[in-house]
């Protein structure tokens, strides 16, 4: 296949008897359509937790039910993440999961502002009629979770070279991450008082809107022609032939909880990620002892936050780089123990159920600094 220069890049073999595969341009469109949805979906799960005080006034509603509303992400995301495997390796699977996903969201954002359209924040039964369609478009956008995680790796393989595919990875999976890390600031930035909740509400519909009309638009199964070998076999040999039953599905599971090494790196990996993500969602209870404020402590989760995006960019360009690419574990230990450290750090400049004022002095640069080394090193 002949492509025109500024569409496409040649990645030529040293020997004859290897094929010519092709960079296309349109990876990046699929990147940054695949990192927008992703963006949104994390974004419009988060929407009444930064706002909570907000959610209750306006919607009359308790804090144990903005909490649910929260939670409704990982309670859904766990029976859907086997139906998004499934769905993933179709025939055509990636571009179904995006269109799945772009719609989805767009619904979910949709459906939480009905009440606002068919009623009146006055009326008495404002609540009890908004409540259903809250907890119905959360639990669709939380069914967006495996949508929006899932089809990370796939899109690295089908359109990106060896050399880019941590990069790649790393942009897709950061885009979800950063979702959150904007939803911190923004939203308590758009609700200044509860009566603003819908200009929040109409912002994600927005988003959502513009997402899911570009995806419909254009959003290409495969690329014209493969740009590895990765890429050519999974092309000429779809998944989906091997792995459409649920039989064969719990096999490979149980095959990965079999290897060790799989085991390790799962357990490390899912321990750092989940332990920091409840972390960080509580510095308001952790920093209240050393009297600063919720706004003070949103500030602190998003730095971490945003130190996490920069620290994965940066390691994932150096995964990429030729003298770290057979250093991958290294890179990660160093990450773990830097981590660590900076933990430590926070742990002794507040007060902890083992000690009941702080060993090391601190303040808010202290705070800062060590929240931000640990996001960093996340």
């Amino acid at each position: 296949m002949i492509s025109e220069p500024s569409e496409s890049l040649l990645i030529v073999s040293s020997t004859q008897t290897k094929p010519v595969y092709v960079l296309y341009t349109q990876r990046f469109y699929v990147l940054f359509m695949f990192s927008f949805l992703a963006f949104n979906q994390c974004l419009i799960w988060l929407t009444f937790s930064p706002i909570a005080r907000s959610t209750e006034v306006y919607y009359n509603i308790s804090e144990a039910t903005v909490d649910l509303l929260l939670n409704w992400g990982p309670i859904i995301f766990v029976p859907c993440l086997p139906l998004t495997y499934i769905l993933l390796n179709k025939h055509n699977g990636l571009r179904s999961c995006i269109v799945l996903l772009s719609i989805v969201d767009f619904l979910a954002a949709l459906v939480r502002i009905l009440p606002i359209v068919i009623t009146k924040p006055s009326s008495p039964n404002f609540s009890s009629i908004s409540l259903p369609f809250l907890h119905f478009g959360q639990i669709l956008n939380a069914a967006c979770g495996p949508l929006a995680m899932a089809p990370v790796s796939q899109i690295s393989c089908l359109w990106f070279a060896p050399h880019e595919r941590t990069r790649a990875t790393t942009v897709a999976v950061l885009a979800n991450y950063f979702g959150s890390t904007i939803g911190f600031v923004i939203s308590p930035f758009i609700v200044s008082s509860p009566d603003y909740v819908p200009h929040l509400l109409y912002v994600h519909l927005g988003l959502a809107f513009i997402a899911c009309t570009l995806a419909l638009l254009f959003f290409p199964s495969y690329p014209p022609s493969a740009p590895s070998a990765a890429a050519e076999s999974l092309m000429r040999n779809p998944m989906h032939e091997h792995l459409n039953s649920w039989k064969k599905y719990l096999k490979d599971i149980w095959l990965c909880l079999t290897k060790p090494s799989f085991v390790l790196i799962l357990t490390a990996g899912g321990l750092l990620s989940g332990t920091f993500s409840s972390w960080t969602s509580l510095y308001d209870v952790i920093l209240k002892p050393e009297n600063y404020t919720e706004q003070q402590a949103g500030w602190f989760a998003f730095g971490s936050s945003i130190a996490g995006i920069i620290g994965g960019l940066f390691l994932s360009f150096l995964a990429d780089t030729r003298r770290f690419q057979h250093s991958l574990k290294a890179l990660i230990l160093i990450s773990y123990v830097m981590c660590l450290f900076a933990t430590i750090w926070f742990e002794l400049s507040v007060r902890t159920s083992f000690f009941n004022r702080p060993i090391l002095p601190s303040n808010a640069i202290t705070i800062g600094l060590s929240t931000a080394f640990a996001g960093l090193f996340s």
